[in-house]
């Protein structure tokens, strides 16, 4: 043996699993390659970071955010917050079935050389417009404290609009994070999108 190889008739042969083949030739026999064990790669692991980025900040979920502000904003004055909840849950599930529609139809059928069956295409649209579904959540829920009457509707009220600023200005931060940018990048991404939150909420200045 010399340096991790075994001498055969002259010629180097490699001992399995150092990671190189060598072309050998045993007893009169053709030159063969020696077979290579390859360790499997292991999987890195996924930063929390990266799931919440993957699982929540999609373009449904920023545009469901908006779409449920927006909704909080135009509300008539004097409309209690349980009035208020069930419009902006209803607008909010009206709005997703017609995004699981329009996603459903497009990608069922024939793209390039795959086949796409109805079910496939269903299910991807559920997953792809999941984000309609859960922005609105969170407002949905401080309203109803407002309607069981834990808080003042007024301050509810509020705070629905102000929850939705804040997950605007959450949603920008993990978009830069998961692409590794610095803490005062992503301080400023998210201000950016909070501001679209605000740019709602002016709304309710011009218009009332």
């Amino acid at each position: 043996m010399r340096n991790g190889e075994v001498v055969s008739h002259g010629l180097p042969v490699r001992v399995p699993g150092t990671g190189t083949l060598r072309a050998t030739r045993r007893c009169g026999r053709p030159w063969q390659n020696e077979p290579v064990t390859t360790p499997a790669p292991t999987a890195k692991p996924v930063s929390i970071s990266r799931l919440l980025r993957h699982e929540f900040v999609t373009p449904e979920s920023i545009y469901g955010t908006i779409l449920v502000s927006a909704i909080i904003v135009l509300v008539e004055d004097g409309e209690s917050d349980f009035s208020l909840l069930v419009t902006v849950a209803a607008s909010s599930f009206v709005f997703w079935v017609a995004h699981v529609f329009a996603t459903t139809v497009a990608h069922h059928g024939r793209t390039g050389a795959q086949q796409v069956p109805l079910g496939e295409a269903l299910a991807y649209a559920v997953r792809h417009s999941a984000g309609l579904l859960t922005s609105a959540i969170i407002p949905i829920l401080v309203l109803a404290l407002g309607a069981v009457g834990v808080l003042d509707e007024a301050a509810a009220y509020q705070l629905s609009l102000l929850v939705g600023v804040l997950i605007l200005v959450v949603l920008g931060w993990l978009a830069f994070a998961d692409r590794g940018a610095r803490w005062y990048t992503c301080l400023l991404a998210g201000a950016v999108t909070g501001l679209l939150g605000v740019a709602v909420i002016m709304l309710k200045v011009v218009f009332h």
